[in-house]
């Protein structure tokens, strides 16, 4: 088994906040999935719960974020949990249209930094879409992380697009399950080696069918990829979760 406890090992892109979106359910489930990170030697996690603008103001997401934060420090009082992995609030930005020009997104990105983590659309990307994320990347300053782009290969733009995002500044993030998996790996590992910030996060939902299992997909990294990737994935998450400065 790969050695992790030694290294800072980040986990950019969890859902263990409970009762904030289709992630953890309860706090005592968050406890457990914190254990399991813990568990693999995880170091730091990003807590990113899913946030839909068409469904929520911003406001209100931030404040369930909060109640969720202490309800999840309640339940690790209450366990007697004392070591865990530091925890960094974020979002999961689902993509919407204007979202380049909106003026309070920094209260979405990964705490003290202008790091974006990005979900685009499950429909057909439209150029108006990829120019914006270029936007929000050239124009805007943020370090816009794509969220797990290997689960959008279904589109027909897809390749066009992809070669698009990939001459930007930013970070493809794939999830664990799609190294682990035989039927995503292939395209996985491919965006993985041609990225030129690679990223690999667990998208851990819960503990049965979504959990955490970043380790393992770092192992099949490893193994088809070799041990220089993963250096690049730990240096791409440490320089994406840096505080800004000022």
């Amino acid at each position: 088994m790969e050695n992790m406890k030694n290294e800072i090992v980040i986990d950019l892109h969890t859902h263990i906040l409970p009762q904030m979106d289709d992630g953890s359910q309860s706090a005592a489930m968050s406890v457990q999935m914190l254990k399991r990170l813990q568990d693999q030697g995880i170091k730091w996690v990003c807590a990113t719960s899913h946030y839909y603008a068409h469904q929520e103001c911003m406001e209100q997401f931030l404040q369930r974020r909060r109640q969720a934060v202490f309800a999840l420090g309640d339940a690790l009082e209450e366990a007697g949990v004392e070591e865990y992995p530091s925890i960094r609030l974020g979002a999961e930005v689902a993509y919407f249209p204007g979202i380049s020009q909106c003026p309070e997104l920094e209260q979405l990105c990964l705490g003290g930094t202008r790091t974006l983590l990005l979900e685009l659309s499950y429909t057909q990307w439209t150029p108006q879409q990829v120019e914006e994320v270029a936007s929000l990347s050239l124009d805007r300053g943020y370090q816009v992380i794509l969220a797990h782009p290997e689960r959008f290969s279904h589109m027909r733009s897809y390749w066009n697009d992809m070669e698009r995002l990939m001459s930007l500044p930013l970070a493809l993030q794939i999830n664990a399950d799609s190294l682990i998996h035989w039927s995503s790996r292939k395209l996985a590992l491919s965006l993985l080696s041609h990225a030129q910030s690679p990223l690999v996060a667990s998208d851990c939902h819960n503990l049965t069918s979504r959990p955490p299992r970043l380790e393992k997909a770092r192992l099949v990294v490893r193994k088809k990829l070799g041990a220089d990737i993963l250096t690049r994935i730990d240096e791409t998450a440490l320089r994406f979760t840096q505080p800004t400065g000022g």
